[in-house]
């Protein structure tokens, strides 16, 4: 899967239980966590603010997503 950054946005870094690394908006995060079969507890998800990669709790993840108006179809 290709996705456009919109440096605008806040972007999101996951990476896999196997170290593969994935960059995207919110828009896509549920396009490449099913795509590539990501099972909760095996992934992480890191978001950048003031240039630093944060961790992302479920919390705040299910907060991005009502905040960007949509839907999150994963367990994380």
């Amino acid at each position: 899967m290709k996705t456009t950054i919109d440096n605008n946005l806040r972007v999101y870094q996951i990476i896999t239980s196997t170290g593969k690394q994935f960059f995207c908006n919110i828009e896509d995060l549920n396009a490449i966590v099913k795509e590539n079969d990501m099972r909760e507890g095996y992934f992480k998800i890191n978001h950048f603010w003031n240039n630093r990669a944060e961790k992302v709790s479920k919390k705040d993840l299910k907060s991005f997503f009502e905040g960007s108006q949509l839907k999150q179809e994963f367990f994380y």
